[in-house]
């Protein structure tokens, strides 16, 4: 039997994962491939010493099991960046149209009209007038009031704008001379204008009513009375009007003055725009109840203009789905009656819509994208606007050919070849340190991929810089955040899955707690420890003492101890 106050022990502790080594510590934690850091405790009291030691991971060290990133669906891809793409939701990315970029002195665009050879828009929030004439938008008229809501032809190369804020059309004559045409009663914005069966009928709200305009006279009457808060959008269908409202959000057939027949009511809070297509009308419903609140909208912190390459890119921060703040989704009301939700806005609220070919165009008004609903519903993501806002669609007839943006203003030609096409992954987070593998990027024609890595969202200065593979594998150094892109460099180009493969480097784990206590009473000591993992790999312990003045270490058990406390007496030595 030995004196225990002249024996010194020592302990083990190793992850599941991890294999001990032999130590020549008093009190040790150990794995595989592992150097030491040590933190000495004596119990000068007792006569006994005590070491701890924890582990640290060398360079190179793994032992959790291999993770990867998959990029399998449009869900997947939507949450990154989609320079000159089309994502399909099952077939992945493609190249998309070319886009030619005319900028407009302005915060946002809220309405166009195309008359000849001209090109009109209604902006704010500063209330102007542009004409947009080849690659210049041009700053025609200037109105007393923060938003031009609404635009039609007054026949003879000028416009009427219905304005927001005030309740007034102020006409824009071809030559762009400014008058007051005029005042709706009782009407505080004009949020659509059309012409109809030789008269201009102009949608209001609050109170949701449709007046007949006498322009020659300048005189309004009612022309019809929707009952709604906002009467919002109108458009012309086989010699009726349709009318989609706000507040209570339903789609109305206005056939003549005062007769007015209800085609659906809807979830949500507006109608935001209405189209047709063969014997369908689609609708583009918002469910957020400020979606009115169009002065909400601010500018980019960037000048328009700015390159895309200087401009921190959406995808370089962690981005959600549908992050816009409030739900768009678009419906379908056959001529027969049947009416259903056709497919959900994976981006949040929606803009102006079109339909030609076989779907419905959608813009986002969050995410600086344009949706494309089949006619089975799939959606088809194309570009990704740095503006943001995609407010305004002008079709043609296989799709959309003119896009028009908030947040800030422009317009968008489309068409051609675009000058890259380009798939930014959003900043991907790890657990821990990773060590980077393969990537199989799974598509046809040309693909380029480059990666980087850091420790900060959103990428800076501080990350490495972009590295293409080398045989397949990722070149980026070991760290906690990762970036993946993936040039499609051919027309034909397609890119389906892409799968990004990593493994942690294992950490390495730690005594937290040691208190020794020694009972007088029982001769006994009392070791209580506490012990962690960081990457939560179950541990165990080995107890080993020798006496003082040797050198050989002697195992209390011939297992892995589970638990966190032992009490020693001098049998047991």
């Amino acid at each position: 039997m030995h004196n225990l106050s002249k024996n010194v022990m020592r302990f083990a502790v190793a992850g599941e994962k991890d294999l001990p080594v032999l130590v020549t510590r008093s009190l040790a934690a150990r794995a595989s491939n592992r150097r030491w850091t040590r933190l000495q405790a004596t119990c000068c009291a007792i006569g006994l010493a005590i070491g701890v030691a924890g582990l640290a991971t060398p360079s190179g060290a793994v032992a959790s099991e291999p993770r990867s990133w998959d990029f399998v669906d449009g869900d997947d891809f939507q949450k990154g960046d989609l320079d000159g793409l089309a994502l399909h939701p099952i077939h992945g990315l493609s190249v998309a149209p070319g886009l030619a970029r005319v900028d407009v002195d302005a915060e946002l665009v809220h309405c166009w009209l195309r008359d000849g050879k001209r090109l009109w828009l209604g902006t704010g929030v500063e209330g102007k007038i542009f004409v947009v004439e080849g690659d210049k938008a041009k700053e025609v008229a200037a109105v007393d009031a923060a938003l031009v809501g609404s635009l039609a032809s007054d026949g003879k190369g000028g416009v009427y704008a219905g304005l927001i804020g005030k309740g007034e059309i102020v006409h824009v004559t071809a030559d762009f001379k400014v008058t007051t045409l005029v005042e709706l009663p009782d009407a505080k914005h004009v949020w659509a204008l059309l012409n109809h069966g030789g008269q201009l009928l102009a949608a209001t709200g609050p109170g949701g009513k449709v007046f007949a305009v006498n322009v020659a006279a300048k005189t309004a009457s009612v022309y019809a009375d929707t009952d709604t808060e906002h009467a919002l959008v109108m458009v012309e269908d086989k010699g009726a009007v349709l009318v989609g409202t706000a507040g209570s959000p339903m789609l109305l057939r206005i056939e003549g003055e005062g007769k007015i027949v209800a085609l659906a009511s809807y979830p949500g809070s507006e109608v935001r725009s209405i189209a047709r297509l063969n014997d369908r009308i689609y609708a583009a419903i918002n469910g957020n109840p400020e979606v009115l609140k169009l002065q909400q909208l601010k500018a980019t912190p960037k000048s328009p203009g700015v390159d895309k390459d200087k401009r921190q890119t959406k995808a370089s921060q962690t981005k959600t789905k549908a992050s816009g703040g409030g739900l768009g989704a678009v419906w379908v009301r056959h001529d027969d009656g049947q009416l259903y939700q056709h497919f959900v806005s994976p981006l949040g609220l929606l803009g102006q819509i079109g339909a030609a070919g076989q779907g419905v165009v959608a813009g986002a008004a969050h995410g600086g994208r344009v949706l494309i609903g089949d006619l089975e519903g799939a959606v088809t993501t194309l570009f990704d606007l740095d503006e943001g806002a995609v407010l305004g669609v002008e079709m043609g007839p296989k799709g959309p050919v003119t896009l028009f943006t908030g947040r800030s203003a422009a317009v968008y030609r489309v068409g051609g070849t675009p000058a890259r096409s380009v798939f930014t992954s959003q900043v991907l987070t790890a657990s821990g340190v990773a060590r980077w593998g393969r990537v199989e990027a799974i598509g046809s024609g040309k693909l380029w991929v480059e990666t980087r890595s850091g420790y900060s969202n959103p990428a800076n200065d501080t990350w490495s810089a972009w590295q293409p593979l080398a045989n397949e594998r990722i070149q980026s150094a070991p760290a906690t955040m990762f970036q993946v892109r993936v040039t499609l460099a051919s027309t034909d180009a397609t890119l389906s899955e892409l799968h990004l493969h990593r493994q942690l480097l294992n950490r390495t784990p730690f005594i937290e707690k040691l208190d020794v206590k020694f009972d007088a009473k029982a001769t006994s000591y009392h070791v209580n420890w506490s012990a962690r993992d960081p990457d939560g790999d179950k541990l165990g312990y080995v107890i080993t003492y020798r006496r003082r003045g040797t050198t050989q270490w002697l195992m209390l058990h011939d297992r892995y101890y589970d638990k966190t406390s032992l009490g020693l007496s001098p049998k047991d030595m």
